[in-house]
């Protein structure tokens, strides 16, 4: 009986709705796994073995045919991920400000040390303490651009 009933779940036309409900599985696997994009390439193999289900291919060929899609997908998707995220070169954070031009917000005065020294320099819409390279006295208004962030301060010249 069990063999009977077992033999008419895979010759019938449930075997479609089969595949695509361990789709929906996977698709969910994927949403609580973040970041991954691992169980994706397996929805994705899944739905197309639920439409080989449909066409009446043999169980064998459908369980082939969702593994051989699971891993051309998986392929594709590591491709696809890995050439958007090679962008290891590009600067964040502070690192990013270098070479950014700002206004001066507050004089700044060369060649003096101390916290009452500092001017004050806007780029790109924060403000940050700023000293000057040259020996030259930058005025409220000029616009500067960023050579180096040491600490918290950015170390700027006349644009």
């Amino acid at each position: 009986m069990d063999y009977v009933a077992t033999s008419l779940f895979l010759s019938s036309s449930y075997l479609g709705y089969f595949w695509l409900i361990v789709a929906v599985l996977f698709l969910f696997a994927e949403i609580s796994t973040p970041g991954l994009f691992f169980f994706i390439a397996f929805a994705m193999g899944s739905s197309v073995a639920a439409v080989f289900a449909f066409l009446n291919f043999s169980f064998m060929t459908q369980c082939i045919v969702a593994l051989v899609s699971s891993i051309l997908f998986f392929g594709i998707l590591r491709h696809y991920f890995s050439s958007k995220s090679k962008s290891e070169d590009a600067e964040t954070n502070v690192d990013a400000l270098k070479g950014q031009k700002g206004v001066v917000i507050k004089e700044i005065h060369p060649n003096s040390f101390g916290p009452s020294s500092l001017g004050r320099v806007k780029v790109g819409g924060e403000e940050w303490p700023a000293q000057v390279v040259d020996n030259v006295m930058l005025q409220k208004g000029t616009v500067v651009v960023v050579v180096q962030v040491q600490g918290n301060r950015l170390i700027v010249t006349k644009a």
